[in-house]
């Protein structure tokens, strides 16, 4: 598995459109048998569209099914230094459910196919994808060892049962009716699987794996369809925005061990617990970036103090740019709006043009204050369902417009013309990483890095999704072409004087 990761992976910087909006969250985890705990929860996709079917690799990696250009394709997540990439090219009907062939450093996919049936395939490094089990539907699956496999397969209107012998490709159908959680149970010689009982309802039974026998463990809530195993005697589930354990020795009653609602996620189904135990992901409805600082704005407008306040985290950061903070804190910032709402009225603000980065917001604003009117771009940085920091860009006059220099710079990048491109930078030119994290100053460094860039993408394409204009500052939302990778990017350039003097990247 380590080496499909080593060749594929890269920065996560895409963007998608799809079609469930579901969401995968990474948090810390913490049990003992006297306790449960979660903690630094975060959104890992922020991403339109269908994102679901984490699993863990025994790496410690997180792959999932994530939507890419209207469909879905396979990524991989590293919860350490919480970056991701796409694992493979897209195929052209969409990819799903990966998961790590055991024992093996290859990884397994259901793939749609072009003639609209689904199959499971293997992906090995330096070896095209090929079918692991011929002509069998797979819907659902989870592997034993490299040799055996069990899965919900379709069989017309429902899905059945099958354990399947890899080598000699013969499979065998258990029951009828399954459903799509099936897992290895820890530190034992058997897998769960869920079937569909008189009641319309969900039940988890055990296989075991050398007698073929099934034994029956208990019944899932109603409307809970997914299950996984904390280890061989705890199982967990999701319902709404709540996590439930069942103790296969306790009293026979699901517990609930976890109040997910401040997240503002809904809806949670598959999940999935890292090898140390130490990390649980999650798919869940949960609100996108956007919508998480649209939350902010009726409020403010109506004067719903609390309201608006609740917008944001307990210890929100606010700032004028690049990195001027002036508060620090929910309450702290509640207090210094109420001062402001007391002592002047007609308030409002209006979002004119939005940029969405994985979880930043980059909205222009127009509004009012008394009889005054402001013009203004605004930073938020969202996460775990709320605004995290708000940094203020406010209009400076100028008396030259900046968006002449920075197309001309633009149009000396895509042309890989390095002497052009430099010509419209500043002496002293300053790169920085939002919100002031120094990259380089000077002409000198910065011609050496891009000139090389230049001279190694010989496909190199830059073109402005999006663009705000603030007072002597660009701020462009870009889609960028590299060597055949896609990416995407926000860039804010400051103009003095007729040329470009500082770059700040959201990145």
């Amino acid at each position: 598995m380590k080496h499909v990761i080593a060749i594929f992976y890269g920065l996560w910087a895409f963007t998608a459109l799809g079609q469930v909006n579901t969401e995968v969250f990474v948090m810390d985890l913490s049990f003992s048998e006297e306790s449960f705990k979660v903690s630094n929860f975060e959104n890992i996709t922020n991403n339109k569209g269908y994102d679901n079917q984490p699993f863990f690799t025994p790496e410690g990696y997180l792959l999932l099914a994530k939507t890419r250009n209207n469909q879905t394709d396979i990524a991989l997540y590293d919860p350490n230094s919480k970056r991701g990439t796409w694992l493979f090219p897209a195929t052209e009907g969409g990819e799903y459910s990966p998961q790590p062939i055991a024992d093996t450093k290859g990884l397994s996919a259901v793939r749609l196919d072009p003639d609209g049936k689904q199959r499971l395939y293997r992906y090995q490094t330096e070896k095209e994808p090929e079918e692991y089990i011929k002509d069998l539907r797979v819907a659902y699956y989870a592997h034993y060892d490299e040799n055996t496999l069990l899965s919900s397969v379709l069989a017309g209107d429902r899905l059945d049962l099958v354990i399947s012998d890899i080598p000699s490709q013969t499979s065998d159908t258990i029951l009828e009716s399954s459903g799509r959680s099936i897992h290895k149970v820890p530190a034992t010689n058997a897998m769960s699987y869920t079937s569909l009982n008189e009641e319309g309802n969900w039940d988890i039974y055990q296989l075991d794996m050398e007698s073929r026998e099934s034994f029956f463990v208990t019944q899932l809530p109603i409307g809970v369809q997914d299950h996984i195993w904390l280890d061989g005697a705890k199982l967990l589930i999701g319902s709404g925005n709540k996590l439930f354990l069942y103790d296969l020795f306790g009293n026979g009653d699901w517990k609930q061990v976890a109040d997910l609602s401040n997240y503002k996620i809904e809806n949670i189904t598959r999940m999935a617990v890292s090898p140390s135990g130490k990390k649980l992901a999650l798919a869940a409805e949960g609100l996108l970036p956007g919508e998480i600082v649209q939350s902010h704005i009726a409020p403010y407008n109506e004067g719903r103090l609390d309201d608006f306040a609740n917008a944001f985290s307990e210890d929100v950061v606010v700032r004028n740019f690049p990195a001027d903070t002036t508060s620090v804190g929910r309450s702290t910032m509640r207090a210094g709006y109420e001062q402001f709402m007391n002592n002047n009225s007609n308030l409002t603000v209006k979002v004119v043009n939005r940029m969405v980065y994985q979880n930043i917001v980059v909205d222009e604003e127009t509004g009012t204050v008394n009889n005054d009117t402001f013009h203004q771009a605004t930073i938020y940085e969202t996460g775990a369902g709320s605004i995290q920091s708000m940094t203020f860009i406010h209009n400076r006059k100028t008396t030259e417009d900046p968006t002449v220099i920075v197309d001309k710079q633009l149009k000396a990048y895509n042309a890989r013309d390095i002497d052009g491109f430099m010509a419209t930078y500043s002496e002293d030119i300053k790169l920085y990483s939002f919100p002031q994290r120094f990259m380089s100053e000077g002409q000198t460094s910065m011609k050496e890095n891009y000139g090389k860039f230049f001279e190694s993408t010989p496909d190199l394409n830059c073109t402005i999704k999006n663009r705000i204009v603030i007072g002597n500052k660009v701020i462009d939302e870009e889609f960028l072409t590299i060597n055949g990778q896609n990416y995407a990017a926000i860039a804010i350039y400051e103009v003095e004087n007729g040329l470009i003097s500082k770059v700040t990247f959201i990145q």
